[in-house]
């Protein structure tokens, strides 16, 4: 934008979305005005395959049939109603959404229903709450389930059916319904867990149905959506410490350069450290801990979980997790609880951590690959938790997360929970350095994990989040992997043995031990976060903002 004044430039930018805004004017030079322009508004969409990611499932629909009344339809590429179905008799459209990643103690401002009708109609329809819990594989006009029928037949009862939410009319194609205040209180109760049964469209006396594309239909843009806009009190939950400086490696060793990052890490003056697994690869609890204590001291607040590595050491008297456990005992603003280095959660001076197992099959097999015990924990310790900043923290990676050759290891259900949570996800195991783009699809390769906005500006919000690998621990230097990864499309930056890119931009040189910092809570704003990599010869491999919108 040369020859623009800044005022002018300003006005341009201000017009613009966040990230389009980020893009077009420079982060560094915009971020000031981009972020007094992000409110604590974010909007979410809920759209069978598609949003807000490839892998939702959670839009259920039914069309219920007065002409054949014990009859299922749920498996129905389309969803009907009409007042006259031939005979006088009606049709009713059921539909629901289940949703997830709003915080808790959200506030619903505005919501809409898009449906796409497939066949128009003259008359309007009107959307009802619904009050009675409904299967989509059992419903029918008779019954709500396979074992409890509608207090009066179609859904008719008072205890059935409540309030008009919304209307719909009109010719073949998309149609956005904004629903009104009992449509938003009702959301706002889907949105709080007190109930979810969806909504029917109906009506007894029209005598032109309308059909709309269901969450079967072919064409995944055309089923039915949901679109919430919600804000969060007080501009979420608390923050960190101001300036809190916090240091993240993986893969440390039992050598010299182990010793270098460690002593690197301390005269940053970074007040605790994140260690991703794979310790001293010897065995060697007792010499491992000597090591940190030597260098940051026997007090030092040094959060560690398992890798692959430690496995078998980590039980017993003398493991690993015992001297784990010894250093929370001694250091209690660690505030940790649950199985440590395993299945915990920490608040760390308002940075709340998710330590899990995921992928480290090598413990138990409860911690493999989706295990559904670390997966639900996961989900849970995030929903539970309103910390404006959250990091989901374990050793291992998929492919498509990592520049080497680390194979799929951990599965995407919980790249995705913490996703959904808006969790920064740091993990270690290959033994480089990279950092992905903003991510808003995770787990779903064709979209290119839904990789979003600026190199040197990440951001996060339900359904917004980045990953990254910080294994430069101190031990075997390891290669960017050009055969698997050329065609990424999801990196920032990354630093290998090979190669080394930083915010998009080839380098010259290549990787040396280091560790990634972050320091939260930055310029009198609780929700930004400058980082940097830092190798131990004083390069920074990498340098970038984190916003939480």
């Amino acid at each position: 934008m040369t020859g623009w004044s800044r005022l002018s430039r300003g006005a341009l930018c201000a017009a613009l979305p966040v990230i389009a805004a980020v893009n077009a004017c420079g982060a560094e030079d915009d971020l000031e005005e981009v972020s007094e322009a992000q409110q604590a508004l974010t909007t979410v969409s809920f759209q069978q395959g598609s949003l807000p990611s490839s892998s939702y499932a959670g839009s259920t629909d039914a069309t219920i049939k007065q002409g054949a009344a014990t009859t299922n339809l749920g498996a129905a590429t389309t969803c009907e109603a009409d007042g006259d179905d031939g005979s006088g008799v009606d049709k009713s459209c059921l539909l629901k959404w289940t949703l997830s990643g709003i915080p808790a103690g959200s506030t619903v401002q505005s919501a809409s229903i898009t449906l796409q009708a497939t066949d128009g109609s003259s008359n309007t329809y009107s959307l009802y709450e619904v009050k009675r819990a409904w299967s989509e594989s059992a419903v029918t006009w008779n019954s709500a389930t396979g074992t409890t029928t509608w207090a009066t037949a179609g859904a008719l009862g008072a205890t059935d059916r409540g309030s008009l939410v919304g209307s719909v009319t009109g010719s073949a194609g998309s149609k956005t319904i904004t629903l009104n205040a009992a449509g938003v209180a009702l959301v706002q109760a889907w949105v709080n867990g007190t109930s979810n049964e969806g909504i029917i469209v109906a009506s007894s006396s029209n005598t032109d149905g309308i059909d709309f594309a269901s969450s079967e239909h072919a064409t995944v843009t055309q089923r039915p959506k949901l679109t919430i806009t919600y804000g969060t009190s007080s501009g979420a939950g608390p923050s960190t410490d101001p300036g809190l400086l916090v240091a993240f490696i993986g893969d440390q060793g039992n050598n010299s350069d182990a010793d270098a990052v460690l002593n690197l890490i301390k005269d940053e003056g970074a007040v605790a450290t994140i260690h991703n697994g794979d310790f001293d690869y010897a065995s060697n609890p007792a010499a491992w801990e000597s090591r940190i204590n030597s260098i940051l001291g026997a007090n030092y607040p040094y959060f560690a979980v398992i890798g692959n590595h430690d496995a078998a050491a980590w039980g017993g008297a003398s493991g690993y997790a015992s001297y784990i456990q010894a250093r929370h005992a001694r250091v209690p603003d660690m505030n940790c609880t649950g199985e440590l280095g395993v299945k915990a959660t920490c608040n760390f001076h308002g940075l709340y951590i998710v330590e899990s197992c995921i992928g480290t099959g090598e413990l138990r097999s409860t911690c493999a690959a989706n295990a559904s015990d670390q997966v639900n924990f996961i989900h849970d310790s995030l929903a539970n938790d309103d910390s404006i900043w959250s990091v989901c923290a374990w050793h291992k990676n998929q492919n498509d997360m990592q520049v080497g050759g680390k194979s799929n290891e951990v599965g995407w259900s919980a790249y995705q929970e913490c996703m959904s949570a808006g969790a920064i996800v740091a993990t270690g195991h290959e033994h480089s350095y990279s950092r992905t783009l903003t991510l808003t699809d995770v787990g779903n390769a064709g979209t290119g994990h839904g990789a979003t906005g600026a190199f040197n500006l990440v951001e996060l919000a339900p359904n917004r989040n980045f990953v990254f690998v910080s294994g430069l621990g101190g031990v075997g230097l390891r290669d960017y992997e050009a055969a698997s990864h050329d065609d990424d499309t999801w990196w920032s930056s990354y630093y290998a043995s090979n190669k080394w890119v930083k915010n998009g931009a080839l380098m010259s040189g290549t990787a040396a031990y280091g560790a990634l910092f972050i320091r939260f809570n930055v310029s009198g704003d609780p929700k930004r976060a400058t980082a940097y990599f830092k190798d131990v010869n004083g390069r920074l491999a990498d340098e970038f903002t984190i916003q939480v919108q």
